[in-house]
């Protein structure tokens, strides 16, 4: 089992731990004492320590990690698919109601209109119906004048024979003598005779 190990390690993880092997031991090398030897065993066994673990994680963590990042940019997709369809759901949203509002002007234009047409043609009755009342009033009022200029008239008329009459019977019996009153029975009685 540790040669399968051992195969599996990369040219590169070897290189790495030489390196490693390398600069730590020129710590080593440039003491003199023997007391100094174990700092530097300390940091050459951290290093193989934090090797080991990565291997450890790079050998058994690798595919779980690889899993869980493919799920969750799978999910995130998913994720921005559903915002992607939300965000065309409202723009189809949007772009409705525009059209909504742009048929809603264009009918309340056309209402504006017919109200304006409607009421141009009210006033228009309105004021044929009061000219003809007018006339109408006119006319009444000019038959009125006249039938009141007739009766002033026919007033005038009845008076000015009254006074005539009157005036004729003043000054008649003075101007009319008993031949002019003969005259004046003849007359009569020639004129009822043809009755």
């Amino acid at each position: 089992m540790s040669k399968r190990i051992f195969n599996r390690i990369s040219g590169r993880h070897w290189v790495f731990a030489a390196l490693t092997l390398v600069l730590t031991a020129q710590g080593v090398m440039a003491e003199d004492g023997a007391n100094t030897w174990r700092p530097v065993y300390d940091v050459a066994l951290r290093w193989i320590n934090f090797g080991i673990l990565v291997f450890i994680i790079f050998k058994y963590a690798r595919k779980p990690l690889v899993n869980f990042f493919k799920e969750k940019s799978a999910a995130v997709k998913k994720e921005i698919q559903a915002i992607e369809h939300e965000k065309e759901a409202i723009l189809v949203r949007v772009d409705e109601i525009l059209t909504a509002r742009d048929q809603s002007q264009e009918k309340l234009e056309k209402l504006k209109a017919r109200i304006i047409t409607q009421g141009k043609a009210k006033k228009q009755t309105l004021i044929d119906n009061a000219q003809k009342e007018s006339k109408i009033l006119l006319e009444s009022a000019h038959r009125k004048i006249q039938n009141q200029i007739i009766s002033a008239q026919a007033d005038i008329r009845a008076e000015m024979i009254d006074h005539a009459i009157e005036m004729a019977l003043q000054k008649l019996p003075a101007e009319i003598d008993v031949k002019d009153n003969r005259q004046f029975y003849e007359h009569y009685l020639e004129s009822t005779k043809g009755l």
